[in-house]
C-alpha cells in the first residue's frame, strides 16, 4: 500500500537523487531541481507551490510538483463583477501542469524512484488527489487519459515544440520560413540585437525583465491562476546563479524591449519564462527571431528537443515544427462536483474561442498523424 504526504517542504539533495534514473528516461538532468527550487521560495499568498510525496513500505518512490490556486477569478472571467464573485467564494484548487519540465518553473512530469513503475505510482498520485481535494486539475498529454479512471477532460492547447533531431545547421530551420531572412535584416537594420546572458541577470536587466511581464500579462489572451507566482518565481530563478539557464535577450538600439529564459537539461532546450513590452509598436520581428536564436543554441550543444510549452499565440504555433495534444483532467472527491465544474469552464475564458483559436481542428489534428504516419 502506498502512503502520501503532501506539504510545502521541497526535496532534500538526498531525495533528489532518488529520481535520477528517471530523469535519465526523460531526456532531462539534475540541473532542473535548482529551477523548482526557486518556485518554493516564491510562494505567494494565493498561490502556493506544493510536494506530493508517495511512499512504499515508508521509503519515497515518487513525487509531483502541484500549486494550490485560491484568487483566479481573472482567469475565469473578463467581466470584473464575475471575476470578484469568484475570488469571493474562494474555493482552492490543486493545479499539475504535467507536461512538459520547468515551463513556468512549475510543470513537471512527476517523477519516480523506478521508472518501469512509473504508471503505477502516478495512478495512486492521481487518485489520492482526487480523494483529497473538492477540485484538482491535472494538464496532461491527451495520449495519457488511460491514466484518469473517472475524469472530466476537456481541450487544451497543444505543446509547443521545435525537435532539432534531424537538422545539421540553422539554415535547415530558417528554409520552412521563407520570410525569416528578411526578418533577420529588418531587426538588425532598425538596432536590433540578441545577446545571450548565462546563469543569471544583473538588477537592471531584472527591473526590465519586470516590465516586459507586466506588460505581457496585462495584454495576454489569458491570465494565469498562478500569475503572481510566475513572476516572483520568474524574479527569483532570475536573481540566482542556476547552471546550464541562459537568458535570449533583445535589444533595439541598446533598450531591452523582451527577453526568454530557458534551461538546458540532458537533450532539451526548455522555456522557464520570458516576456516582450508589448506598449511598443513594434519590435520589428524581434519575438519571431527568438526562435531562431533558441534552436541555433539547441543545435549549437548538439541538443534534439526545444520545449516552448504551450501555443499561447500566432508566432510560437507558427514557428513551431511539432506539436503535442493537451488536455484538462478534471477532478473531485465529489462527483456532481467535478460535472458542474466541467460544464462551468466551458463557460469561461480558458474554453474561450479566443483561447481555443491555437488548438487544431480534429480534422485537421487527424490530417497531421496521417503525414506522421
Amino acid at each position: 500500500m502506498y502512503s502520501f504526504e503532501l506539504s510545502n517542504k521541497y526535496l532534500s539533495s538526498e531525495e533528489q537523487d532518488i529520481f535520477n534514473d528517471y530523469l535519465v528516461s526523460q531526456g532531462l538532468d539534475k540541473s532542473i531541481w535548482d529551477v523548482f527550487s526557486c518556485l518554493f521560495k516564491s510562494s505567494t499568498k494565493n498561490t502556493t507551490p506544493l510536494l506530493l510525496k508517495i511512499y512504499k513500505e515508508s521509503n519515497l518512490c515518487g513525487a509531483a510538483i502541484v500549486i494550490k490556486c485560491r484568487k483566479y477569478g481573472k482567469s475565469l472571467f473578463k467581466n470584473e463583477l464575475l471575476s470578484k464573485v469568484i475570488d469571493l467564494i474562494n474555493i482552492p484548487f490543486y493545479l499539475w501542469i504535467k507536461f512538459g519540465t520547468c515551463m513556468d518553473m512549475m510543470s513537471n512530469p512527476g517523477f519516480v524512484k523506478e521508472p518501469e513503475k512509473s504508471d503505477e505510482v502516478f495512478r495512486a498520485m492521481i487518485t489520492f488527489l482526487r480523494r483529497k481535494s473538492i477540485l484538482t486539475i491535472v494538464t496532461d498529454y491527451t495520449d495519457n487519459k488511460y491514466l484518469y479512471n473517472s475524469a472530466s477532460v476537456l481541450p487544451a492547447l497543444p505543446q509547443a515544440l521545435i525537435d532539432c533531431s534531424q537538422m545539421k545547421t540553422i539554415e535547415d530551420y530558417k528554409k520552412n520560413f521563407k520570410n525569416i531572412n528578411r526578418k533577420l535584416k529588418t531587426f538588425k537594420k532598425k538596432g536590433g540585437e540578441y545577446l545571450r546572458i548565462e546563469k543569471q541577470l544583473d538588477d537592471e536587466q531584472i527591473s526590465n525583465l519586470k516590465s516586459c511581464f507586466l506588460s505581457t500579462a496585462d495584454k495576454s489572451v489569458f491570465y494565469l491562476p498562478y500569475q503572481e507566482l510566475y513572476l516572483k518565481s520568474a524574479l527569483n530563478t532570475s536573481r540566482t546563479n542556476i547552471i546550464n539557464v541562459s537568458y535570449f535577450v533583445a535589444f533595439l538600439d541598446g533598450k531591452f524591449i523582451g527577453y526568454q529564459a530557458a534551461i538546458k537539461t540532458g537533450n532539451h532546450l526548455n522555456a522557464l519564462h520570458g516576456a516582450f513590452d508589448r506598449s511598443l509598436k513594434t519590435t520589428y520581428h524581434a519575438y519571431d527571431i527568438l526562435f531562431v536564436m533558441m534552436t541555433e543554441f539547441a543545435l549549437e550543444n548538439k541538443l534534439s528537443i526545444v520545449d516552448f510549452g504551450a501555443v499561447v499565440n500566432h508566432t510560437k504555433q507558427k514557428m513551431m515544427n511539432k506539436s503535442n495534444d493537451i488536455s484538462y483532467f478534471i477532478l473531485s472527491k465529489y462527483s456532481i462536483i467535478q460535472k458542474v465544474f466541467s460544464v462551468f469552464l466551458k463557460l469561461t475564458n480558458i474554453q474561450s474561442k479566443n483561447q481555443m483559436q491555437f488548438r487544431p481542428s480534429p480534422s485537421l489534428r487527424f490530417s497531421s498523424l496521417i503525414l506522421h504516419y
